[in-house]
């Protein structure tokens, strides 16, 4: 599991700083994305917010169950997501980033928290710096004998309800990982997101690279979208929480 849901217009700092515990902030019920990873996919949806904490389901299931074409995630969970190897639902404070709650909707049982292994606790407390212009990613021949490069900048595919949206320009972040006794301490981590002002939310990160890694370890989206239904949402409620 990878859970790297990250909602809503991030909070700048400086107009070249970000801090992504502001995201979950104004992300709406219903909002979700698909990433992949590894050969297989994560759906991550918002079930509930209110102004202290947010609840979110994240359903994993290898890539060989998906079909390739003709295909939709909404009706995939609304059949109760089948080939499903992981169903969680998490409770995250949206004050500290930190996860109060964890119960694993396959198992049907409650989970034990541990902060210090926990991705998004970590992520969500960090602050990214944007990436200069010029050590952006291009796209192209660099032509040496040009002293300014107008190659286009490189950009993840933005992919809404199934459909690709062309010609959507990104911000660039990244950060270093803490030095934390994990595999990612030390790496570098780089983050895109939709530029503001595009028209399109930009609630998640499209793209995020771990650098430093064996071949670089790549998280993308490929797919997103608002208003979900999921049979773990509160009008359909399949499991009994405190929340």
């Amino acid at each position: 599991m990878f859970l790297i849901l990250l909602c809503s217009s991030f909070q700048l700092f400086g107009g070249d700083t970000l801090s992504l515990i502001e995201n979950l902030k104004k992300a709406d019920a219903g909002d979700f994305i698909v990433t992949a990873q590894n050969k297989s996919y994560s759906l991550l949806n918002v079930l509930e917010k209110n102004s202290q904490s947010m609840t979110i389901e994240e359903i994993s299931v290898p890539a060989n169950k998906i079909p390739r074409s003709n295909f939709s995630w909404r009706q995939w969970v609304a059949k109760n997501a089948p080939g499903n190897t992981c169903w969680m639902i998490y409770k995250i404070d949206l004050r500290t980033a930190a996860m109060t709650e964890r119960y694993a909707l396959t198992k049907r049982g409650w989970q034990p928290i541990q902060q210090q292994d926990n991705f998004l606790y970590t992520l969500l407390n960090l602050r990214l710096e944007a990436i200069p212009t010029s050590q952006r990613r291009r796209i192209g021949i660099t032509l040496m004998s040009k002293a300014f490069d107008n190659r286009p900048f490189w950009q993840p595919t933005l992919v809404v309800e199934g459909r690709q949206i062309q010609g959507i320009p990104f911000d660039a972040w990244r950060t270093v990982w803490p030095k934390d006794g994990s595999e990612l301490a030390g790496k570098m981590i780089e983050v895109y997101v939709p530029a503001e002002g595009t028209g399109y939310p930009c609630y998640f990160p499209y793209w995020l690279q771990i650098n430093g890694t064996v071949g670089n370890s790549k998280i993308r989206i490929v797919d997103s979208g608002t208003q979900l239904e999921s049979p773990a949402s509160p009008s359909k409620r399949v499991y009994s929480t405190s929340y």
